[in-house]
């Protein structure tokens, strides 16, 4: 290597062939340019013409005959790549200093590949906690309401073990029968006394009313024939008299404290009217269980029968009459179940209301003075204690 030019051959191949390429495009340019002159020339002649003749249809033709000019342009032919490769010679490969290795060609991409997009990155869903929500107590229930207080009682009984008085028949001991229940006598206590029979005639003829002391009947309220019997008087005890036989005594020999019972009115303690009695319930050991009363036009309103309890059943004097009364109000008599004869007997008594409590404040000062005194007492006992000397 001599005056800083390289004898070694090592220019590169395209330094050759640049001025030869060069020139071939020059020429191939200008042909291109006269050819393109040449055909819109023919196009301006042909539109000049087809304006001439007025022909509008030819114009695709004119159109096609342009494009087939095109085919007329000469096809350049692309120079040949000649690749050139040097050898250094022997001497010369160990001679000089190393060269530095060139950089790796990498070969091109081709033009048409598109690089893919980058895929994007998910995002990545960031969640919130949520402030915890404060605690909300429930509301308090309310109370339930205390039941209503009760105002009657109710005692079942069945038909078989309760009969009414009124229309029963009476019979004998051997079974004949002489009369029908009517209606009963009561005292002051409203304890029983005398029973009304009606006794029958001859077909109807001849029948009267009498009474007869409540102590000569015997009660069956479930027997199958009738359930009153008049009963003669047990036999007297040895060294004793016999009773006399119940006779019939007349309706008008009725002593004055009796009072008849059927049909009567009972009445309320203020006075109000609470219905009629139309029946007795009486039981087989002849003691009267209940009081069916008929509250037809009573303040109640109510035009139906019910069992009221026997000894809820209170005979007064007002005005030297006799007056039947019970403890009933009008929420109570309406309260209370309708009495049916195919249905069990539902003999209802009215409930009293609980008195009142005492005021506490009267308790608890009673007692403030005893305790007082016992102080006092109890003061007095040491004085005199310690004002007691012993003689000297």
């Amino acid at each position: 290597m001599t005056g800083g030019i390289s004898h070694r051959g090592d220019a590169s191949p395209i330094s050759y062939h640049a001025p030869a390429r060069a020139c071939r495009a020059d020429s191939a340019f200008g042909a291109a340019a006269r050819l393109i002159s040449g055909v819109a020339a023919l196009i301006v002649a042909i539109a000049r013409m087809l304006r001439a003749l007025r022909l509008t249809a030819s114009l695709p033709v004119a159109a096609a005959l342009a494009l087939s000019a095109c085919g007329l342009m000469p096809k350049q032919v692309p120079a040949p790549i000649v690749e050139h490769s040097y050898i250094p010679a022997p001497e010369e490969a160990g001679s000089g200093e190393p060269e530095e290795p060139l950089p790796a060609v990498q070969a091109p991409e081709p033009a048409s590949t598109v690089k893919p997009a980058p895929a994007p990155k998910p995002k990545r869903r960031v969640v919130k906690p949520k402030p915890p929500e404060p605690a909300v107590a429930p509301p308090p229930e309310p109370p339930e309401p205390p039941p209503p207080p009760q105002i009657i009682s109710t005692r079942i009984m069945q038909h078989d073990q309760l009969h009414g008085l009124l229309d029963a028949e009476v019979q004998r001991p051997e079974g004949k029968v002489v009369g029908r229940a009517v209606d009963m006598y009561i005292d002051g206590s409203a304890k029983p006394k005398l029973l009304m029979v009606n006794l029958a005639g001859f077909l109807g003829v001849g029948d009267r009313k009498v009474n007869f002391p409540w102590t000569a009947f015997r009660f069956t309220p479930n027997s199958k024939t009738a359930p009153i019997t008049l009963v003669p008087p047990p036999p007297p005890a040895k060294g004793k008299p016999a009773d006399p036989v119940p006779k019939p005594q007349p309706i008008a020999e009725a002593p004055a404290n009796f009072t008849q019972l059927v049909d009567s009115t009972v009445s309320q303690k203020n006075g109000a009217r609470i219905g009629r009695v139309v029946d007795v319930l009486v039981d087989a050991q002849a003691q009267p269980q209940a009081l069916v009363l008929d509250l037809s036009s009573s303040l109640a309103g109510d035009k139906r029968h019910v069992a009221a309890n026997w000894g809820d059943l209170h005979v007064l004097s007002r005005n030297k009459q006799w007056q039947l009364q019970m403890d009933f109000n009008d929420a109570q008599l309406k309260a209370a179940p309708t009495y049916a004869p195919e249905q069990p007997i539902k003999i209802v008594s009215p409930v009293v209301p609980a008195p009142a409590p005492a005021p506490a404040t009267a308790a608890s000062a009673a007692p403030a003075p005893a305790s007082s005194g016992t102080a006092g007492a109890s003061g007095a006992a040491p004085a005199q204690a310690s004002g007691a000397r012993p003689a000297r």
